[in-house]
């Protein structure tokens, strides 16, 4: 059977579970994958310390096509926010004090790359 996507969406959910094993190895708690709205995706939700992290996870097989961090545009960014803010609105009880941030794993051939804090929205809550 072959997904939508075809083979890149083999790619990008083996990217995201490589990223979300990196994540737990260095302390974070998953609280959600794949969190859809009609807006946008979350790729991995967590909980680092105190801060609730909404992490987009970007994996390419080869740089032909731009990085994987050059991926992430405004546009992208701003619908990861609005996702964020109506997990924050529907699922977000108890974390509505709870700094927040938005990370980006970048996984490419050159290996994974972690880059925290990678953008910010101003007034996201």
């Amino acid at each position: 059977m072959i997904t939508p996507g075809g083979r890149r969406a083999g790619l990008g959910a083996r990217g995201e579970d490589q990223a979300a094993k990196y994540l737990e190895k260095k302390g974070y708690r998953i609280l959600e994958r794949n969190y859809r709205t009609r807006v946008a995706e979350i790729d991995i939700i967590a909980m680092h310390g105190n801060t609730l992290v909404f992490v987009e996870v970007k994996t390419r097989a080869s740089d032909l096509f731009g990085t994987p961090m050059e991926a992430v545009g405004t546009k992208k960014r701003a619908k990861i926010a609005q996702a964020a803010v109506h997990y924050m609105a529907t699922k977000g009880k108890g974390l509505a004090e709870a700094p927040a941030r938005f990370d980006v794993i970048a996984i490419g051939p050159d290996g994974l790359e972690h880059l925290s804090n990678a953008f910010e929205i101003l007034d996201m809550r």
